[in-house]
Formats: structure tokens, sequence, C-alpha cells
């Protein structure tokens, strides 16, 4: 009976020491939205709405959407029509979108973690962007 004892005291106190990798790999994550997603760094916009279609995602800034994705293949110039800030939060966590190439014309901002339809007066509208600290609206 003693030697019963020893084993489940032994396997008692090993148990934790079973769980700590997985308590150390939690600790490090990437920081999630809402919904659970790792934050990625990028800001995404997709051709349709509800995240439909072609998409394109970049971590820096962009002065002219006529090239973006893998190699600069597709074109989302005046096409994007949903969005999400999937960047970190902090500094140069927000993006300001502009209606024309070269940051020109009037523009909008999407606050980090901000996800999304974009609203039908920017929508196929867009056509640079830049990584900026707060939306200052």
């Amino acid at each position: 009976m003693r030697k019963f004892r020893t084993t489940m005291l032994a396997c008692a106190l090993a148990l934790p020491l079973l769980a700590l990798p997985s308590m150390l790999a939690t600790a490090s994550a990437t920081p999630a939205d809402a919904s659970g997603v790792a934050a990625d760094g990028n800001y995404w916009v997709w051709e349709n709405t509800n995240e439909g279609g072609a998409r394109c995602g970049w971590s820096g800034n962009d002065a002219d959407w006529r090239t973006c994705g893998a190699g600069g293949g597709y074109n989302m110039n005046d096409k994007a029509s949903a969005y999400w800030n999937n960047g970190y939060s902090g500094s140069l966590g927000d993006v300001r979108v502009y209606e024309n190439i070269n940051y020109g014309g009037a523009s909008t901002c999407a606050p980090n973690g901000a996800r999304g339809n974009i609203p039908w007066e920017w929508n196929d509208r867009i056509s640079s962007h830049k990584w900026v600290t707060g939306c200052g609206f």
C-alpha cells in the first residue's frame, strides 16, 4: 500500500510540470483580437463585401494600390469593398486610407482592430494607405 501511495504522490507532483511548456507557449503568444485571431501586422482589403473575392494585405505603407500581393500581381486600386486592420496595437497601429495614389485626395482612417465592409462613400474608392499613430477623429 505504501508503494501505491508513493507512486500516486509522484504522479500528482509531476502533472503540473507536464503542463508547464503549454503555459509558457500561451504566455508568449501573439496578441489576439476579440474573435481570438492573432494579429498578423497587416492591413487587409477584399474586392467584394463580406471579405469575398481577391484580397491584399500590407504590413507597411503603400502609395499605389495598382500593384499588390505577391510580386505585385493584382490591382486593388478603386476596388476595395471590405477591410480588416489586423495590425499590432500601439504606435503606428491605425491605417489612414486615401482616395488617390501617392496619399492624395480625401482620406479616412481605420482604427486598430476595425473590420467590416467599407462604407458606401468609400467603397471602390481607395488607392493608397499609410500606417499612423491615432486616427485623429
